[in-house]
């Protein structure tokens, strides 16, 4: 396995889309072992990860800057000390991934706000139960009583807590924000060791802002970016089939459909009401090749128009970009974005509190014609590091098809259970 992510470091990013592609088509558990040794911390991500198992209320960690030898006392003291906290939940399809699965993206999330604004973050980063095993809406409880915990017990602030989601992390960061802001309306309860049925989920304030990266807000496939870009994206039909069989459990006469569908999963279909539960601000990241774009920009166009400040970042790039950095080729692009995320955190966070506020624009095309992520083999001459995330620039094709090769081998044994760049602020 160490083979497979030595080699990944050398592969060109369209290449890691065609790996991304095979692997997110897996069953879970062969999923699951070939992508979190891919994304497992490397050394010098230790001292930033303060792990925390679980302790009947959630599960996960704490990242920050030196963190990792914290004790109880002096990690809160860290949580009251910082200027901002995010809450993020990790995407996969809500069958993969783990609370450390971006580590070089989260730390930049923290280094650039500190460059930038000399703003103190920590990450609360959360790992939540897993389908298949765990259906809907197992995840949805466990996010929703992780962020319970960081309000009420850990006595932080939301006006400084700042929610982050990628993908099906996003999904799952709507629904809980649309079952906190009026509880009475859902049944969700949450499960303890000796009874089922625990009591029912507080009414929680909404944060200072959100931040959602390829947002996951309906189960159909059939919009025009679905048509126009499965070719280009890591995420298929096939994988979109396995998502739904795997999260929602069938119903006897409709083996092919879910017996209740995620309220969050069908968030495209409203038409109004969005500001009673998101925050005032929201950031998106979409890309431009993926096949969750229209459906994603939709959301966005309807939220805007019921009054919320909604920021959308087009990059030419696949699905989840922002997070999975390994697809993206242009790493000044990459700069551009963490500082519109610094932007955003200051924005939604301190910016009211100093009565300041930040004019945005309404759109604007980049100057430089930065180059998309190739989904053809190009020919390159960008000098190739041996760092993952900087080693984007080598095109191999034999390294590639070794690479594929021994993802089949590993498949068979496990069970089976335009190149111009765009950005626009909606």
């Amino acid at each position: 396995m160490d083979s497979i992510r030595k080699s990944l470091r050398r592969l060109p990013p369209g290449a890691v889309i065609k790996v991304l592609r095979k692997v997110f088509a897996y069953p879970a558990p062969a999923a699951r072992m070939i992508l979190n040794d891919i994304t497992r911390p490397r050394k010098a991500h230790k001292s930033w990860i303060h792990k925390v198992p679980w302790n009947n209320v959630w599960s996960g960690c704490w990242i920050g800057e030196q963190v990792n030898k914290l004790d109880q006392i002096a990690l809160q003291r860290r949580i009251d000390q910082a200027d901002v906290i995010f809450f993020n939940v990790h995407g996969g399809g809500f069958r993969l991934g783990t609370s450390t699965m971006y580590m070089d993206t989260y730390i930049r999330w923290i280094t650039f706000l500190k460059k930038k604004y000399n703003l103190n973050s920590l990450i609360m980063s959360i790992d939540y139960r897993l389908a298949p095993e765990y259906k809907y809406p197992s995840p949805v409880e466990d996010v929703v009583k992780a962020y319970e915990h960081l309000i009420q017990a850990l006595g932080v602030d939301p006006a400084k807590i700042i929610i982050t989601g990628d993908s099906a992390g996003a999904a799952l960061l709507l629904e809980m924000l649309f079952i906190t802001h009026d509880p009475s309306m859902f049944e969700i309860t949450v499960d303890t060791d000796d009874e089922e049925g625990g009591a029912m989920v507080s009414e929680l304030p909404r944060p200072a802002g959100a931040v959602f990266v390829s947002p996951l807000v309906t189960d159909e496939t059939t919009s025009e970016s679905w048509r126009e870009n499965v070719k280009y994206d890591f995420i298929s039909q096939h994988t979109a089939k396995v998502i739904k069989r795997d999260y929602f459990e069938k119903q006897p006469n409709d083996p092919d459909g879910p017996t209740e569908a995620s309220p969050i999963l069908g968030i495209a279909k409203l038409q109004t009401g969005f500001h009673a539960f998101l925050p005032e601000q929201v950031l998106m990241y979409v890309g431009n090749k993926e096949v969750l774009r229209d459906d994603a920009l939709d959301l966005a166009e309807k939220a805007e128009q019921d009054g919320i400040g909604w920021e959308t970042v087009i990059e030419d790039c696949v699905h989840d970009w922002f997070c999975v950095r390994e697809v993206v080729k242009d790493r000044p692009m990459l700069d551009r974005a963490d500082t519109t995320l610094a932007d955003f955190c200051y924005r939604a966070v301190v910016a009211p509190r100093e009565g300041r506020a930040i004019d945005q624009m309404s759109a604007r095309r980049t100057s430089e014609g930065l180059e998309a992520v190739p989904e053809d083999n190009e020919d390159d001459d960008s000098e190739s590091e041996d760092e993952f995330h900087e080693a984007l620039s080598t095109t191999d094709t034999e390294l590639e098809a070794a690479v594929l090769k021994k993802l089949d081998k590993l498949e068979d044994p496990l069970p089976t259970p335009r190149n111009s760049t765009l950005t626009v602020y909606v």
